[in-house]
């Protein structure tokens, strides 16, 4: 299996690079192509490894990444140039590379560089080689560990190659009970899936401390996806008209698009003010255009959108806003957070709207009556802890063999 793989992995490979490549170079970051191909030399004793996808993942892992960095030499690995540049800000203790390439002898070489106790993957990242290869010679941990539908039915049209995949880890910490059991069908061991909770039940209480003038009252649309910010802007224009004093903060998903979304407001004949230029805007649109910040602004909201839920993507993190006392309302797709909108539908924190016109009705119905009262702390103190120990577990596991 792992031949057959690679051999795929090897014929696309040019293919992928290329494309890889001059993708990364037009948005503006480096390749890092001595770091995926692991062409550098180090040294780190009594090293945690933990592999991120990129700032979502980042963002998640980050309590668990605060607990060990007391104990352990934190090796971090990403897959996105983005993620690379806010985890170097994120956690400037660690040490931060690129992840290699999916073959065998550069999982292997890394390793043999960094010896770490252990390889913690951070949701559902399956690189082939990364995991079976690292599981030969340290034990590899999923931390919230989720397979939604859509990619369970992909799994299961090739359940020996993700069989293989699932049963490398030593342990996988499910967020629900939904994905334990999407997890158990493809695990010989199912004592090797233990259920925890979701992370951001934790992680998104943390959010960076940023400053801003409010004024009125103030609507944010989080995470956003095309076509939403053009579906947003009629929104807020409806909304300004039965609340004058309303302001609007727009932060889309990637940053790369925000010259795109620019372009709409000025087409709409909106102005706006840059979040990169000024904290005291002046218009009644700001837009987000910078990295890590959009957490930090959910404590001056009266409403929030989360994005990924109008875009068919399945929905992006409630919990930040819902953490911070913040209403949220969400479009139709959000399969990617089913869980944790099924826990809290029936805590009127969250209000699910079909389309433009009900997404108008549930937003004027928060901002007339308030925000909400909700306490998650201790909830999110457990889960923590059950992960923390279900890990050390592992980690004395090991020790105790050598």
């Amino acid at each position: 299996m792992g031949v057959l793989y690679t051999l795929f992995y090897a014929v696309l490979f040019p293919f992928y690079t290329a494309v890889f490549y001059i993708l990364t170079k037009k948005n503006g970051y480096s390749p890092d192509l001595n770091e995926r191909f692991v062409l550098y030399s180090d040294k780190v004793d009594n090293a945690l490894w933990f592999h991120c996808a990129s700032v979502g993942e980042l963002n998640l892992s980050k309590p668990l990444i605060d607990t060990y960095s007391k104990k352990y030499k934190i090796i971090i690995t990403v897959s996105s140039p983005r993620g690379k540049e806010y985890a170097k800000k994120l956690f400037p203790y660690a040490v931060v590379r690129s992840v290699p390439f999916d073959f065998p002898f550069l999982i292997k070489k890394f390793l043999d560089i960094y010896r770490p106790k252990a390889l913690i993957i951070a949701e559902g990242e399956l690189w082939f080689n990364l995991i079976t290869v690292s599981s030969k010679h340290i034990p590899v941990i999923s931390i919230n560990a989720r397979i939604s539908p859509k990619s369970f039915e992909r799994y299961r049209k090739i359940p020996f190659f993700y069989r293989k995949i699932f049963n490398s880890f030593k342990l996988i910490i499910a967020r629900s009970k939904s994905d334990i059991r999407r997890i158990n069908k493809f695990l010989h061991y199912r004592s090797r899936a233990v259920l925890c909770g979701d992370l951001k039940f934790i992680s998104s209480k943390i959010s960076k401390n940023v400053e801003f003038t409010k004024k009125g009252r103030l609507l944010i649309a989080g995470s956003t996806h095309a076509p939403e910010e053009k579906i947003i802007l009629n929104v807020f224009k409806n909304l300004k008209a039965k609340h004058p004093d309303l302001q609007l903060i727009l932060a889309p998903r990637h940053t790369e698009r925000i010259n795109e979304v620019i372009k709409l407001l000025e087409q709409a004949g909106f102005s706006y003010s840059l979040r990169s230029k000024t904290d005291r805007p002046e218009t009644d649109i700001y837009i987000i255009d910078t990295l890590g910040e959009l957490s930090g602004f959910y404590k001056y909201a009266d409403v929030v959108f989360v994005g990924g839920t109008f875009a068919s993507v399945g929905g992006h993190n409630i919990l930040e806003a819902v953490l911070q006392n913040k209403p949220v309302v969400i479009g139709k797709y959000y399969d990617k957070i089913k869980d944790v909108v099924e826990e809290l539908l029936p805590e009127g924190v969250v209000k699910i709207a079909k389309d433009e016109k009900e997404l108008i009705k549930e937003i004027n119905g928060l901002l007339k009556s308030g925000g909400i009262k909700a306490d998650f702390g201790k909830k999110g103190k457990d889960i923590l802890n059950c992960y923390i120990h279900k890990i050390n577990k592992i980690l004395e596991e090991e020790h105790g063999k050598k």
